[in-house]
């Protein structure tokens, strides 16, 4: 898919705050690419497309994740975690993206898991650092990125972050997401 395409998909499905924020990530992904070495075109149709499924019903979202044999342990979770998986497999089938670089890059987009491809990786922490977030503790990382460049201390900073997120919340945390954490910071040093 082209970008155009891909930003015409993104904008008729998405509500326009959303889109925009789509938009931030996939320039923030492409900005990453230059300073990491990955493709740039693979980032940006990543990060334009990875909350496609944001806004799914939920019960088709639990069809999907049954009938496309997806993780089962995904049954438990609710859009914020099966919004990534469920556009991956959107992306495959509907519109014919095959590369898995890009397509693990969406499914994982939220959860994070152990041994990210450098597109995954990327836009793990694009979603999280694009200019429109203030979340406490941003802009420590977007140093990680842009002054550091160390992408794996920015994935566990992030994992991290999240997870006490969800402690705080007592929600239940996906394995994908503690397998990231505990990964990373082996991975960080």
């Amino acid at each position: 898919m082209k970008r155009k395409k891909a930003l015409k998909v993104a904008a008729e499905k998405l509500p326009k705050k959303r889109f925009k924020h789509s938009e931030r990530v996939a320039e923030t992904a492409v900005k990453m690419a230059e300073i990491f070495n990955a493709d740039k075109e693979k980032c940006f149709l990543a990060g334009i497309l990875h909350d496609y499924s944001k806004y799914d019903e939920l019960s088709k979202m639990y069809q999907t994740v049954t009938t496309e044999k997806l993780d089962p342990e995904l049954l438990q979770y609710k859009t914020e975690v099966l919004h990534g998986p469920i556009a991956a497999v959107k992306m495959k089938n509907k519109f014919d993206i095959t590369d898995e670089e890009i397509l693990n890059a969406i499914a994982h987009h939220t959860s994070g898991r152990k041994q990210m491809g450098i597109i995954e990786k990327i836009i793990f922490v694009a979603d999280y650092i694009e200019p429109k977030r203030s979340q406490p503790g941003v802009d420590d990382i977007r140093d990680i990125v842009f002054e550091e460049n160390n992408l794996d201390l920015a994935v566990y900073s992030i994992t991290k972050a999240n997870i006490r997120h969800l402690l705080n919340k007592d929600s239940t945390i996906y394995h994908k997401t503690l397998e990231c954490l505990n990964y990373y910071n082996m991975a960080r040093e």
